[in-house]
Order: C-alpha cells, then structure tokens, then sequence
C-alpha cells in the first residue's frame, strides 16, 4: 500500500518526482534497501540463526514505519515552508528541525518494539544502540534528504516553473472555446464567478474554482489573495504596503470591472518575494 500522505491525484496525472519516494513499489525497495544495509552493518552474520530472520523482519517494519513518519513530516514541510516559495529555508528546515524529529521518533520506536519482541533485552538502553544505531539512522537520514532534494531540483531543471501545455474549456458567450494555460496571464473570482484572462486580456468565464485553478496551474502562478491567481505578465509593479502587505498594480485598464491594484496578505509577502526572486 502505498503512502497516501500527498495530495490525490487524478487518473493520468503524475506525481512530483520526489513523492515517487513514498509511492510502491519505491516505498518498498527503499524499505528493504537500507533495512539490508542497516542489518549488515549491525550484526555478524558468522553465526547465523533463525533469530535472525526475526530481527531482519522487526527491523524492516520499523524501517518502513520511520520512512512513514518521514513522509509525515515532509507534508508539513511541504504546506509550512514549500520549497518554490523559499528554497533555503526549506532546506534549513528540513536538515534541522525535521532531521531532529525523526531521530526521536526512530529511538522512541526502536525502545517500544524492543520492549513488545524482546523484553527491553535486544538493545533498549543500550550504549552500541546509541553509538552505533542511532549514528546509522542518522547518515540515512541525511541521505534520504539529499535524495529527496536532489530529485526536485531534477525536476525543476528539467521542466523550469512551466509545464507542458494544457488547454482548460471556457465559455465565451455561449459558446465553448480551448485555451491554453500556458496564454492565461490571470485568473480571479468576481461576483461568483471565476474569470480567466488571456495575454491579450481576452476574459472567459470558467466552471472551475480558484482552488481547482490553483492545483492545476504551475509556478508561474501565485495565488496573491482569495480572489486572485497572477502571473508577472499582470503586474505592472508593486511596493509595500501598511501592516507587511504588499500591493501589486496590475495591468488591467482594459478590464473594467478588475481592481486596479490588489494586496498581498502579510503570511504570503515573504512567499510572494521568492516567487518573484526565482524568474
């Protein structure tokens, strides 16, 4: 079974290169990957019993109960400090606070299956677990991390904040008309209903919502407000405003009923620099 910690994907979409981390059958060969490695640095295997079958079983559940927290941690990462808002940050993050908490959780559950299997004999409270053990799940840690870092920035060199066209359907007047995502300079709510503009400020109505929106388009897109996703072509310049705001004037005198300028909310000023920072 899969890890279903990142949002659901519709049939045919496909997933961020590092989510394939926690997807089958990925999940399963990382699992059994570092539990063999792990098991061959811990033990001797010059006397090899049928206890050891056992521990290479415990120890491959808790391997993969480890990677499940990991992941767990990394879908809070992803909503509290996303990687295209601020890159360092989200490493800074990741090395430390999340580095941290999975070396808790990988003592806490080694010490509760240790004292449920095998009476606290195996290795609770034991210093070679704490020397030794402890320092491995480190080092994997630390890898994983790179591993999962390394594939995004694959990804996003490979596919820099575009993705491949899409046409969205649209209604004009009564008809039904295909645009092109990659034409769409905004999109915003008015009234109840969401209105989608083209680079030759061309407005179509959708059925979709901000938020369907939202999933759909790439980083080329920031979600500046409750009413509105932007791209730079849209804004015309910007400057701060009362209270950490930011104000963005817009390039929409050929729209009537559009605001003239809209404000960034202070929690997404920060997101909104670095989104800027990285065209």
């Amino acid at each position: 079974m899969a890890i279903s910690f990142f949002k659901h994907r519709k049939k045919g979409e496909t997933l961020e290169a590092q989510e394939l981390l926690f997807q089958k059958p990925y999940i399963w060969l990382i699992t059994i990957s570092i539990t063999t490695l792990n098991f061959l640095i811990t033990y001797s295997l010059k006397n090899v019993s049928i206890h050891y079958l056992y521990f290479y079983v415990i120890d491959l559940i808790t391997t993969y109960l480890i990677i499940v927290f990991y992941a767990y941690g990394i879908k809070v990462l992803n909503k509290k400090a996303p990687m295209q808002a601020d890159f360092v940050k989200r490493v800074t993050y990741q090395f430390t606070l999340h580095t941290m908490s999975v070396v808790i959780f990988s003592i806490l559950l080694n010490e509760l299956l240790d004292n449920i299997f095998f009476k606290g004999e195996r290795l609770s409270l034991s210093f070679s677990f704490y020397t030794q053990d402890t320092v491995v799940a480190l080092v994997f840690i630390l890898l994983f991390h790179c591993l999962y870092l390394g594939l995004y920035l694959l990804s996003v060199k490979k596919n820099p904040l575009e993705e491949n066209p899409k046409k969205i359907k649209v209604l004009q007047g009564m008809a039904h008309k295909l645009v092109d995502l990659n034409d769409i300079i905004c999109i915003y709510t008015a009234l109840g209903n969401t209105y989608v503009m083209d680079g030759n400020y061309n407005r179509f109505v959708s059925e979709k919502t901000l938020g369907e929106f939202e999933e759909l388009v790439s980083y080329r897109f920031f979600r500046a407000n409750r009413q509105f996703l932007v791209t730079m072509a849209i804004i015309d310049s910007y400057k701060s405003a009362e209270n950490g705001k930011v104000e963005l004037f817009l390039n929409a005198d050929k729209i009537i009923d559009l605001s003239k300028s809209i404000y960034v909310s202070r929690g997404k000023a920060s997101s909104f620099r670095a989104w800027l920072n990285m065209k």
